[in-house]
């Protein structure tokens, strides 16, 4: 058993809401969700880092390098690409988070 961070009431393992006074107790699985983001920025972070370090003389490397042959991939782009733009949608989600899980739960259906 295990206990309401709110009114201090004992409840069910893994209760999400408590049954006296109704307050979410949070998700068991929180720290799930986050991880796939973290491997998601890994690889993002390693791509940018081949567009950055890689042989642009290639052929393979020019079939599918975004750009033209005349522009290619330098550090003011990796920068942008690799920490400011996360950091900005880190910020927002931290700012907008309620109204965006909100929104999501809305989307699927979810009370």
């Amino acid at each position: 058993m295990m206990y309401c961070k709110h009114c201090g009431k004992e409840i069910d393992d893994n209760s999400t809401f408590c049954k006296h006074c109704g307050k979410s107790q949070g998700s068991p699985l929180k720290g799930i969700a986050i991880k796939p983001i973290w491997v998601f920025y890994l690889i993002w972070t390693l791509a940018n880092l081949y567009l950055l370090m890689g042989d642009k003389s290639s052929f393979a490397f020019s079939y599918w390098y975004p750009f033209d042959g005349k522009h290619l991939y330098d550090f003011s782009e990796f920068i942008v690409y690799v920490f400011i733009i996360p950091a900005i949608l880190y910020v927002v989600y931290r700012r907008y988070n309620k109204q965006i899980d909100k929104f999501v739960d809305k989307l699927l259906n979810r009370k």
